[in-house]
This record gives structure tokens, sequence and C-alpha cells, in this order.
């Protein structure tokens, strides 16, 4: 059945027809194609470059979310939520107490470091966060993470013993497998652990922990640290009784290798707040 052919098109630019070509079916045409043809004159060649080019950057964008909602939903169901513990659920950026230059300092860091996450993320740049008992540095840690999951990026905020945690429970699961977890940890745009140091580690533990942040140190994929431990108090406390202090050197040397070192030293707060 033969089909009367549309208008021709008119280029907006120099006025130009261009009529639609036809499609073909065993000689007759069937239908006519769905798109105007493209001009030639300057303005339109112009005109569809940039109109490609943002195509392009919108299919790019909405791939790169579909991975990031994937990635979001396999680590979700691997480790549940983010993490974050409701109490810390509401320490933001905009409830930081920025009353001294100290706080004012790191608040300023933890902030950029929240705008800034993709040129954060492209370099595998972190943050080490140390200091004493109650100056805010799961706040800002917390903070981070909040901004970040507002803005749909993938984060997992929890302590080592946590962490190792979860670990454990896969071998009680028969559903999950010990590898797919850790996988989730070592690939999870950003991984915070919070107060580091905080309970002794067997040397499973550690060897665990070692792993997961060697792999994300040589996929240059951002970790973030609280400690209430200086760099030797760390190594102290982490390591295993009856074990050398090297896998916990190695960790840490990683981790200073590659972040930004916040230190906050002063009062504890809570105590202030009685």
């Amino acid at each position: 059945m033969k089909t009367e052919p549309p208008p021709p098109d008119v280029c907006q630019f120099c006025g130009k027809e261009h009529p639609r070509n036809g499609v073909l079916l065993w000689g007759c045409v069937v239908s006519w194609q769905p798109f105007p043809e493209r001009c030639n004159c300057p303005e339109a060649v112009k005109y569809w470059e940039q109109y490609d080019a943002d195509q392009q950057e919108a299919e790019k964008a909405e791939r790169e979310e579909n991975e990031r909602k994937a990635k979001r939903e396999k680590i979700e169901k691997l480790l549940g939520k983010s993490g974050i513990k409701k109490r810390f659920r509401g320490r933001t950026f905009e409830n930081f107490i920025t009353d001294t230059p100290g706080r004012t300092r790191a608040y300023k860091i933890a902030r950029r470091y929240a705008e800034t996450f993709s040129e954060r993320y492209a370099n595998g740049d972190g943050l080490y966060i140390e200091g004493t008992n109650g100056t805010g540095k799961t706040h800002l840690a917390g903070a981070i993470a909040l901004h970040l999951i507002n803005k749909g990026i993938p984060v997992v905020c929890k302590t080592a013993d946590d962490l190792l945690h979860d670990i454990k429970k896969a071998y009680e699961d028969e559903h999950t497998k010990e590898s797919a977890v850790l996988d989730a940890y070592k690939s999870v745009d950003l991984l915070i652990i919070d107060d580091l140091g905080k309970e002794q580690c067997s040397d499973w533990g550690i060897t665990n922990l070692y792993t997961i942040i060697n792999d994300r140190y040589e996929d240059m994929k951002p970790t973030i640290i609280t400690t209430n431990y200086s760099t030797e108090d760390l190594k102290r406390a982490l390591t295993p009784k009856g074990f050398d202090s090297g896998k916990i050197a190695a960790i840490i040397s990683r981790l200073w290798e590659t972040s930004t070192v916040i230190t906050m030293a002063w009062e504890d707060a809570r105590l202030t707040q009685k």
C-alpha cells in the first residue's frame, strides 16, 4: 500500500527544504523516515554537533546512575543499609558546632571533601580523622556519609568490629558467600571505618581488614577512618596478642599515603554539655 509523503522538513536556520526518505518493503514505500534529515548549512551543523554531545552526556549520566543504583542494591542486600547507627543519622554539617578554630578547620576540610567527592573518588583520596574522645570525629564522618548518600552515592559507614561481624555472619548464611561480603566492602564508592582500634582484633580480623584496605588502596577507592589513637597507640591497640604489628603498620601506611589527616584533639564536648 502506497502512503503519501509528509511535507518536507524546513531547516530552521537557512530555510532549505529536506524531503523525508521512504522506507521500502517489496519495492513499495510503507512508512517515512521519522526524523528530519540534517541540513548541512554551518548553523545546522553546529546545532547538531551540540545536540549529539548533549545526548551522549545524558546517556553517560544515565548509565553511571544505573551502575550506582545496581551497586547500591547489591551492597544493601549484602550489608544492609549504610551502617550509620540511628544516633548518628541526624549528625549533619548544618548542626556541627564550629565554635573554635580547630573545630572550624575540621569542619571545612570534611565539608569540602564531601562537596568535591567526584575528584576525591577519581584520585582515591580519603581522610584520616584522629583525636581524643567526644571531639566530633564520628559526627563529621557521618555528615560526609549522609551528604553523599543523599546524592545517590554508595557509602558504607561501620566500626571495624561491625565490619568483621558481617564477614563472620557469612559463615552461618548458606545464601551469602564470605567473598561476596568482602567484595562489597572492597568495591563500595566510599568506605568509612569508625572508631578504629576500639576493639582488639584477632589475627583473622586483622588479615581481613588488611585485605579490604589493601584492595581499596590498589584499586584507588577512597577510605575514611576515625580513631581515638595516635599512630603508635593504634598499632598497639590493634595488634593481636602474640603477633607482630607488620599488618597494622601496612594498613596505617596505606591510609596515611592516600588521606588528608585531620587531628581533633580538644575537650570532650559530651562532657562539657552535661
